[in-house]
């Protein structure tokens, strides 16, 4: 990831707003924001269980915001991005097989 990559998703953040729908590249329903929290956008996922768990996105992986937030990667390049992470294995977050 690219430095320029992560200065233009810090400046995509002021125009996110809580509830707008997050999409990958094809349109692809992510989930939901619940917020801006710091420098990262903080989403709930919809293979999350339980439900009202959330993901933290950061900056580089935002691509642009209208009335969505549209991130740089596929969800299936999401998934195995996240189920790497540590955060996956405390909220039990499906992962493809």
């Amino acid at each position: 990831m690219t430095q320029d990559a992560k200065e233009l998703g810090r400046q995509l953040l002021p125009k996110i707003r809580d509830g707008m729908d997050v999409v990958d590249p094809f349109g692809t329903h992510i989930g939901k924001v619940a917020r801006v929290e710091g420098r990262h956008l903080k989403i709930v996922r919809l293979d999350q269980k339980p439900r009202n768990a959330h993901q933290f996105v950061s900056p580089e992986l935002i691509a642009s915001v209208d009335d969505r937030v549209h991130l740089d990667r596929s969800w299936d390049e999401l998934r195995r991005l996240w189920s790497q992470d540590e955060f996956a294995e405390h909220h039990n977050i499906d992962r493809p097989i």
